[in-house]
């Protein structure tokens, strides 16, 4: 063998060379110099440095031990390194787990038990006299977490606690299996390790008692981490013992619960109020999240704030018991599932394994789940509410999805599960509570069940329409256009607009001029001067900030008030309940206020005593689910003019359209129930036509509620996009490869079989199995989108232009770019974004294409990943390598390249694999369903995403 793959240990990595006949090879020239029989060793290279798991050094990689633990016996072997050990890791304790010289001691036996003498571990290997084998990643692991209690400081119980956690959840379920032993304590210890928790309450006026339910981030939203009977331990016997929040409680029968530092610092709080009045407790479950932050304060997140308290099943349920905002419970009409294609599917699981074969004529939304009901299934859980009413139960528990969830037993409730059956007469008589002594949240008229409330036309003062003078950069035709529509809107009285455009046609810049022409107005007496709310994600506040300096003359919209994050601190206060609450003359006083959607939700009585002039939801998408908090906090603002931003204003439903239009204008499109049964249960392509001219259109110049503007048609300076659809017949072992799968799927009657034959056609599509172990030329010619993707890729190498390649099968993106790499000749391997990329890395590769604009380069990226938040206008050709089932998806993985800044025209390259005989293929029916999809997502507000029906439609067409 001319080239051999070599290895060493170190303390930090496993380092391996490529050794040639001259000596070791440069890192960057493995995927040029290497024979083929070790190309599938050097692609394994491509993969583990692209998930930042090895780096290239000179001659040498560097590879995490954690990898090297993680690889499958033939990736080791594709480097040629040796295999797994067959060692025993035995496992001892010894001291008091409460004194500072408790140990854990790992020694290495051989599978009969005896001991190893002198076998040494470094990293992810283990020394034997001479002789190196790998460590599994379980022993691995268990070897790290023995190391790390051991250096744990002994003055730190917790902390001794938290490693003793860890080693614990290393190890395998049993106390021995067939390669860790433990003996000791180890073994009669259980350590659970708590980060979030929920709020539930016993007991009313001196006898109440507040019961905090552990948790970990993350896991089940409902589930407590503790069983039933620690739990009772902690929260009603060891949480009351002390004056405070301790790091550890012994529970007994040998577990231990420990508590992250900030749920600690957070339950300190609620222990103080056990002790407080009943008022103070009242005030505490009625906003938990306020409380919080005012023991947080400014040194957490809100992030932070909303995976330490949870508003679980029995938070809710207690809320409805004390009179504050509960779950409504809503009729839902059955619509087809969406994620029935694509790597967001687990054709395993039990969802898919059930597919289709589960028939409901509709269910129940409880809050933001939507629950299928079988006629039956519906039936039964009306008694249920009824003898639960009968009862004076507050509840009934409806399992859904291997998880229970407690529906409200109200005469609300009955009224949702008897719209069901056309034959029922749904009750209206609600229940009567006494809640005059309660602290309450916003409750509003939702327009769910009936149209209760409507937003109303109210003339206003005239201002000129005109750019505001304070405007500091020039718009564009579009955006002038834009800001004329928000200001005859604002002129004529509507109560709100949406503003919907494609991203990048610049809606901040749009909105920042409209609010600056109102301004103008009050600064000249010709409006009332009020406040200005603008609500978005976290993340986007600064970003805000940031616009309006950047498009506005100082002092553009006049004093700010930060009210979230590190800036709510100082604006807190309590009010004369006992509950947190902001200081709302700070609010009144400010020109313009920005805070979260979370911030919203928790102060909804502060900020909706505020007349504000206008209110901005951007990312409006966060209010499109009806009967949550945070959309009804949204939706019970006080505000003069609304304003929706969003790029998808339908991301699943065309509820999410109904939502986020009835927040801005209540009842424009009637209620949620009568709108969804027009829409939604048999969409007809007329009536939806008909919705979208209701919107968008103007009616003898008064200005439509909605606009919604393309890249394509709105900026005529944008560089051309130009599709280009190419069609090969396959390959014949992948044409035989195909067919034998398609003859299989015919007989399969499996529930789920449809799913399953989909997603395996679309992968041989790409390309057959068991080709990518063979040369770059055999690789290529394997799969008829290769080779018309290579062909692509050669013409832009002669171009010296740059190309994105979406793929979103990881193995194969390892392949694909050696593959390049060897081809064209270049100097480092192609850059790959995919899920496994964190977002500092992500972001200097994006920031390394972008800043060399000359000659050519390729970058391989998932759709999901790569299809959002990335400019990369350096490159201006896209190859849709793999195609996603969601055609919104694919144009935004499009727009990365198609958009301001770009200047050359942009070519899409969409190759498709047929078949000899004339039948269409799997590719070629998708692709018509997705054109389809694009061309009623455009025309008629038909949501992108694929249906059940799309489903049957391309089976029918492919296989049936």
């Amino acid at each position: 063998m001319t080239h051999r793959f070599e290895f060493s240990v170190t303390p930090a990595a496993t380092e391996v060379q490529l050794i040639g006949p001259e000596g070791p090879v440069p890192a960057d020239l493995w995927p040029i110099e290497t024979p083929d029989t070790l190309l599938r060793g050097v692609d394994l290279v491509q993969r583990l440095i692209a998930a930042d798991s090895a780096i290239a050094e000179g001659n040498t990689l560097l590879i995490e031990h954690r990898a090297i633990a993680g690889l499958s016996v033939g990736e080791a072997g594709s480097l040629q390194l040796p295999a797994l050990t067959d060692a025993v890791a035995h496992i001892r304790t010894s001291g008091l787990i409460t004194r500072p010289e408790f140990r854990a001691e790992l020694n290495w036996r051989r599978p009969t038990g005896q001991e190893i003498v002198g076998a040494t571990r470094t990293g992810a290997w283990l020394k034997i006299g001479d002789e190196w084998r790998r460590i599994p990643d379980a022993l691995f692991d268990i070897s790290e977490s023995v190391d790390r209690l051991n250096k744990t400081s002994g003055d730190d119980f917790a902390a001794r606690l938290r490693s003793i956690a860890t080693l614990r959840e290393a190890l395998p379920p049993t106390a021995a299996s067939s390669n860790v032993q433990t003996s000791g304590l180890l073994s009669e210890m259980t350590i659970a390790i708590a980060d979030a928790f929920s709020l539930d309450l016993t007991g009313e006026g001196a006898g109440a008692k507040l019961i905090p339910i552990l948790h970990r981030a993350g896991g089940d939203p409902d589930a407590p981490l503790l069983p039933a009977g620690q739990q009772a331990s902690f929260a009603e016997d060891q949480f009351n013992r002390f004056n405070t929040a301790r790091p550890v409680y012994t529970l007994g029968n040998g577990w231990y619960v420990v508590l992250a530092p900030p749920l600690r610092r957070a339950l300190a709080e609620v222990r103080r109020v056990q002790d407080a009045s009943w008022a103070t407790k009242r005030a505490l479950i009625a906003s938990p999240r306020s409380f919080l932050r005012q023991v947080l304060e400014a040194d957490v997140e809100d992030t932070v704030l909303e995976t330490v308290f949870r508003e679980t099943t029995a938070y809710a349920d207690r809320v409805v018991g004390l009179g504050l905002w509960s779950a409504r419970v809503l009729p839902w009409i059955k619509i087809g599932g969406s994620d029935w294609f694509g790597p967001e599917t687990d054709s395993n699981s039990e969802q898919a394994k059930r597919g289709s074969s589960r028939e409901s004529s509709g269910g129940i939304i409880v809050g933001d789940q939507t629950i299928a009901l079988t006629p039956e299934e519906a039936e039964s859980l009306r008694e249920r509410v009824e003898d639960a009413m009968g009862a004076a139960r507050a509840t009934v528990p409806l399992t859904h999805q291997e998880t229970t969830v407690q529906v409200a037993a109200t005469y609300e409730t009955l009224a949702a599960l008897q719209a069901l059956e056309a034959s029922r007469t749904r009750g209206t008589e609600k229940p009567q509570k006494d809640t005059s002594a309660l602290p309450q949240v916003l409750v509003i008229r939702p327009n769910e069940e009936r149209v209760e409330v409507e937003g109303a036309f109210a003339a206003r003062p005239s201002i000129p329409l005109a750019s505001p003078v304070g405007l500091a950069t020039t718009l564009k035709q579009h955006q002038v256009d834009g800001l004329l529509w928000m200001q005859k809107a604002w002129t004529i009285g509507r109560p709100g607009v949406l503003l919907a455009d494609d991203m990048g046609l610049g809606k901040t810049i749009q909105s920042l001029a409209f609010l600056a022409w109102l301004k103008a107005g009050m600064v000249e007496q010709r409006v009332a001067r009020a406040p200005i709310l603008i609500v978005a994600p976290t993340g986007l506040l600064q970003n805000w900030r940031a616009e309006h300096d950047r498009h506005l003359v100082a002092p553009g919209l006049g004093h700010c008030v930060e009210a979230y994050g590190r800036s709510l601190g100082a604006m807190k206060s309590i009010a004369s309940d006992g509950r947190p609450a902001l200081n709302t003359d700070l609010l009144k006083g400010a020109d313009w206020v920005i805070t979260t959607y979370e911030t919203l939700r928790d102060y909804d009585r502060d900020f909706g005593s505020i007349r504000f002039a206008v209110i901005l939801f951007d990312e409006a998408q966060k209010i499109k689910t009806p009967s949550v908090r945070v959309t009804d906090a949204a939706k019970a603002m006080n505000a003069e003019f609304r304003i929706a931003l969003t790029g998808t204003p339908i991301e699943n439903r065309l509820a999410d359209l109904w939502c986020i239009t009835d927040t801005i204008h209540p009842a424009y499109l009637g209620d949620l129930k009568r709108f969804s049964a027009q829409y939604e249960r048999t969409p007809d392509l007329d009536r939806l036509a008909a919705l979208k001219a209701s919107l968008d259109r103007w009616q003898g110049g008064r200005p439509p509620i909605f606009l919604r503007r393309l890249k394509e048609d709105e900026l005529p300076d944008l560089p051309s996009r130009n599709e280009q659809v190419r069609e090969m017949v396959m390959p014949v072992g992948q044409l035989s490869a195909y067919e034998k799968a398609i003859t299989e799927a015919r007989r399969d009657r499996r529930p789920g079989a449809v799913l399953e034959a989909l997603l395996h056609l679309r992968s041989l599509s790409l390309h057959p199995a068991g080709q990518i172990e063979c040369s770059d030329q055999e690789f290529i010619r394997g799969s008829a989108r290769m080779i018309l993707a290579f062909e692509a890729l050669d013409m832009v190498a002669e171009r010296a232009e740059r190309a994105l390649v979406f793929l979103d099968d990881l193995e194969m993106q390892g392949r694909l770019v050696g593959v390049i790499q060897r081809r064209y000749g270049l100097s480092t391997t192609p850059m790959v974004i995919n899920g496994r990329v964190d977002g500092i890395s992500r972001q200097a590769r994006v920031d390394r294409f972008q800043s060399n604009t000359e000659g050519f380069d390729v970058m391989v990226l998932s759709p999901r990943a790569g299809g959002v938040g990335l400019t990369l206008t350096s490159a201006n050709h896209v190859i849709h390598l793999s195609r996603w089932w969601n055609p919104a998806v694919e144009d935004q993985c499009t727009g990365r390249v198609h958009r301001i800044g770009q200047g050359r025209s942009v070519y899409v390259h969409v190759p498709i694999a047929k078949l000899p005989d004339g039948r269409a293929s799997f590719d070629q029916n998708l692709h018509a369903l997705l054109q389809r999809k694009r061309k009623l997502m455009k025309e008629a507000l038909m949501p992108p995403a694929a249906t059940e029906a799309d489903r049957n439609e391309l089976w029918q067409a492919t296989v049936a």
